[in-house]
């Protein structure tokens, strides 16, 4: 039977992410942020994201938010590295997943993030419903929609950029709309149809620019209902980059029912004590029962 998997991630540490984990609760959803150390946009205080890792798991996405391709690699390097250590040092839990910002990243770099000991990375690839893809030793993630309203132009660039004819085409059956609410209800129905990776992700501070929260609340609602209603077949797995569906595990985790607490500027996350953490590796590409990969028979763990 085919295997659906749902997951969010969010992008660049801003405050308002708080916002974003406050929502993904609501609708007993999980996600991955990954966090910088310092940004333009300004960041959460490392008290904030301690706090928002006893809940979601925490990425790294270099320490000062460097765009990799357009920095040296000996500096690209220090970002690599150097992130991984802060997440690490402040969360006190293994950081296994990287994203490079605004998604450019060339080969040197997928070598450097594999030395450097994560296991995977976040591309910004849209219109997938793909499930990771091994590239240089490391599992490569695809995105399937950002919460953000990109015009027709910029859906062809990002499919043209990366010759992912198999995504233009499935935008092409999906409608062609630009309107990532009514796209993101259209794939994830497939994704329960036809299997896959449905993957939501985004950027906190963008969703405040362009007026995107009421969007967002409606579409995380829906991801929602498709959770509670899914045949048990697919509630198989968490992947850290947040999977939605939470199940019993050969490690013994199990779901629990989540209490609320007031966190930093009020918002409400959950209670540490309650909520179970995901992690990518044991979750999205475990086998549930031997703990062995599911997707590709060669990825070493």
């Amino acid at each position: 039977m085919k295997q659906t998997y749902i997951t969010t991630s969010w992008d660049d540490g801003h405050p308002l992410d708080l916002r974003v984990a406050e929502l993904l609760t609501k609708y007993r959803l999980h996600g991955t942020f990954y966090i910088p150390k310092a940004a333009e946009s300004g960041t959460m205080t490392a008290a904030q994201v301690r706090e928002l890792s006893c809940a979601f798991e925490i990425g790294a996405h270099t320490l000062h938010h460097v765009v990799l391709t357009s920095t040296t690699d000996q500096q690209a390097w220090q970002e690599i590295i150097g992130s991984k250590s802060w997440v690490e040092e402040n969360t006190g839990l293994p950081c296994l997943m990287f994203c490079p910002p605004t998604g450019k990243y060339s080969n040197c770099h997928l070598e450097m993030v594999r030395k450097a000991g994560y296991l995977g990375l976040r591309t910004v690839e849209m219109v997938s419903l793909d499930f990771p893809r091994q590239k240089s030793g490391l599992m490569l993630l695809p995105t399937t929609i950002q919460a953000y309203p990109h015009s027709l132009l910029a859906f062809a660039r990002n499919k043209i950029k990366r010759a992912a004819f198999g995504n233009m085409w499935r935008f092409v059956a999906h409608g062609c709309t630009t309107e990532w609410p009514t796209l993101a209800r259209s794939l994830l129905r497939q994704a329960l149809t036809s299997g896959g990776v449905f993957h939501l992700w985004g950027h906190s501070w963008e969703l405040q620019e362009t007026g995107q929260w009421q969007r967002l609340d409606e579409v995380l609602r829906f991801m929602g209902e498709f959770a509670s209603q899914a045949p048990r077949a697919y509630k198989r797995a968490n992947l850290s980059e947040g999977c939605l569906l939470p199940r019993n595990s050969a490690s013994g985790r199990t779901h629990q029912k989540r209490t609320m607490k007031a966190g930093p500027n009020g918002i409400n996350v959950p209670a540490a004590e309650t909520c179970p953490r995901y992690s990518l590796r044991r979750d999205i590409l475990c086998d549930e029962n031997s703990g062995s990969p599911q997707f590709l028979q060669d990825a070493r763990w």
